[in-house]
């Protein structure tokens, strides 16, 4: 995944997102996992998978250990964390 792939899924598909201190909570709506899966490498499962919240309609991820694995800064995503 590359930084343009993550802002354009986050901007096509209107999906949710809050900073939570240091990380972002990303909320992606039922409807859009299999897009969001698809542009993930199938490695980033390995050890364990990845750590995520199931709700009623929608899947939580914290994003900063996603973005890590990616090389992927945060702020360049989600813009500045406005709450520090």
């Amino acid at each position: 995944m590359t930084t343009l792939e993550l802002y354009k899924f986050i901007e096509n598909y209107n999906v949710e997102f809050h900073w939570n201190e240091e990380d972002v909570m990303m909320f992606v709506n039922n409807d859009n996992i299999k897009y969001f899966n698809s542009i993930l490498n199938s490695s980033i499962f390995d050890d364990g998978g990845i750590h995520c919240v199931m709700k009623d309609g929608y899947i939580a991820f914290e994003m900063e250990n996603i973005c890590d694995y990616y090389d992927i800064e945060l702020k360049d995503v989600f813009g500045e964390n406005k709450e520090q």
